[in-house]
């Protein structure tokens, strides 16, 4: 429908220019609703496609080999469950022992692990290491200077109130028994 049409059936010219707005109006609300209906048409057209795909994937599986394959990834993150385990409880005697060497204030702990039997070495609950004690006795008994002096260093004591060691009774005394005047001249 247009403008010439409108006229030839005896409308206004104004009242058709109103009409033919309002109809285009009409016919652009059409158009979008139109062209939102096609846009979910392909979405939804590509997403049975997309099904119909994943279905036939589906029969193609191997029932058996997905549960071989889950199996083999349990048995695995067990495996790396273990593992993480084993690093933690390494990291754990390795804090300890360098605690330990801290506390018996050994001066260089590189040289004193040497010396010490680690696999004779266990850790407890606590985080205690146990059989630590009997060996670093013995280590600090043969190689004693892997070791901090745990004695106190020697203190220097300062002269008191300065007064002389030969005071003026002893001059005296020393003067009388060399038969000498007790007076200075």
């Amino acid at each position: 429908m247009n403008k010439k049409e409108l006229i030839a059936l005896g409308i206004d010219a104004d009242v058709a220019d109103q009409i033919i707005i309002l109809h285009g109006k009409d016919i652009e609300s059409h158009k979008t609703q139109l062209t939102t209906l096609q846009g979910t048409l392909d979405t939804v057209n590509a997403q049975l496609t997309e099904a119909g795909t994943t279905i036939e994937g589906f029969k193609k599986l191997d029932v058996d080999g997905i549960q071989k394959a889950a199996n083999d990834y349990k048995a695995q993150a067990e495996q790396a469950k273990l593992d993480a385990d084993k690093q933690i409880a390494e990291l754990r005697f390795e804090h300890a022992l360098d605690g330990a060497l801290s506390e018996a204030k050994a001066r260089n702990p590189k040289a004193v692990r040497a010396l010490l039997k680690t696999d004779d070495l266990k850790l407890d609950a606590d985080g205690k290491l146990i059989g630590f004690t009997e060996q670093i006795a013995k280590v600090k008994a043969d190689n004693d200077f892997l070791f901090t002096d745990e004695t106190e260093a020697p203190r220097i004591v300062l002269g008191g109130n300065n007064q002389p060691v030969i005071t003026d009774a002893v001059v005296a005394a020393a003067r009388k028994a060399a038969q000498l005047p007790t007076t200075a001249p």
